[in-house]
């Protein structure tokens, strides 16, 4: 089959001034080549295709020279940034991979999706939306609490000053969020316990690859147990040619796969995290965040229908416990979306 791969690079004018972490949902040149090279194991042809300003116009013009879109395209700009590809593919009558334009939309805004949690009884935070670092604070919600982008992920916006304990505190990280990244503010009840990463993948039924757990053993003492943004090697490179300071280069935690859980929790885990995927209307493949609060109570951070793909991130290592290669995960999510769409082509088989 042509697939035309849409994603977004990372443009160094981005890095020229402003928060490093600006970057954080963008990929580099050399996963992109590493995601070109996996389909093409598949036995693919692949057209790339940056979702820049040229996007539709690039998308129209080939439309009838591929088969289907394989979509990590996080768009650069709108609060339903990550449903634009979708958008224009619909527009345009292309197949393409992954989540549709509300379900990405959804869950790019935190609170949207914590509503639709709450909705079908999912345990997830307490939360609230500011647009103001004066705004009157609900006094429901319980401090400690976790001040962070709303529509964000990669733990952009995140530091350790991002768990406060009063109020003074949390209007102080409020305004400087709102001052630096010009995004509404989420605040939540920060849950203080185990970590885990879910990857979900497939549709009929969605299958549950390997839970990964996150453990801070790099964190200092009396901080948070919180991930902060680590820029990737290459990114690592444009900062010191661009002569910035350099953030943090190492990773504050590390992990186990397959997390050492007892039964019963894991497939709470399981459940909760299939239940997610089909309430928010997810397809082909997303990455959840859970956290185990002291009294066993399992709560839903967040869901990311377009996780980090690069074969050194969660979603691929958890594959590989699976039994899946590399080239093996992506030319299977390809097939969910095949699938999907009810092609007849055949799809060759990659060894895992």
């Amino acid at each position: 089959m042509k697939i035309g791969l849409v994603y977004n690079l990372i443009p160094e004018t981005l890095l020229k001034e402003g928060p490093i972490d600006s970057i954080a949902e963008l990929d580099t040149s050399e996963t992109i080549t590493l995601l070109r090279k996996a389909l093409e194991a598949g036995g693919h042809q692949v057209v790339l295709i940056e979702a820049n300003g040229e996007i539709f116009s690039r998308l129209k013009s080939i439309k009838d020279k591929i088969d289907i879109v394989f979509n990590i395209a996080e768009g650069l700009v709108g609060e339903i940034r990550e449903s634009q590809v979708p958008i224009l593919c619909e527009a345009l009558n292309i197949p393409y991979t992954g989540s549709g334009p509300l379900t990405l939309g959804l869950c790019l805004n935190k609170a949207r999706a914590k509503e639709v949690m709450n909705y079908h009884h999912i345990l997830t935070p307490k939360f609230q939306v500011i647009t103001s670092a004066h705004a009157p604070i609900d006094k429901k919600l319980h401090y400690p609490l976790i001040v962070k982008l709303n529509e964000e992920g990669s733990s952009k916006g995140l530091a350790y000053d991002s768990v406060v304990y009063d109020e003074p505190a949390l209007r102080k990280k409020a305004s400087y969020l709102l001052q630096t990244y010009r995004e509404k503010i989420l605040i939540e009840e920060y849950i203080n316990g185990r970590e885990f990463t879910v990857p979900v993948f497939g549709n009929d039924p969605p299958i549950v690859l390997p839970i990964i757990e996150i453990i801070y053993d790099k964190v200092p003492p009396n901080l948070p147990q919180i991930s902060l943004f680590v820029p990737d090697d290459p990114v690592l490179e444009i900062i010191e040619r661009l002569h910035r300071p350099i953030p943090n280069t190492e990773l504050n935690h590390s992990t186990i796969c397959p997390a050492e859980l007892e039964t019963k929790l894991e497939r709470k885990i399981q459940r909760t995290a299939i239940k997610a995927y089909q309430a928010l209307g997810c397809r082909d493949w997303c990455r959840m965040e859970f956290r185990l609060d002291q009294q066993g109570g399992l709560y839903l951070l967040e869901l990311n229908p377009i996780a980090g793909i690069d074969p050194s991130y969660h979603f691929p290592h958890s594959a590989r416990v699976y039994g899946l290669s590399y080239e093996a995960l992506i030319n299977r999510i390809l097939e969910y979306a095949i699938t999907r769409y009810r092609f007849h082509t055949p799809v060759r088989s990659v060894p895992q």
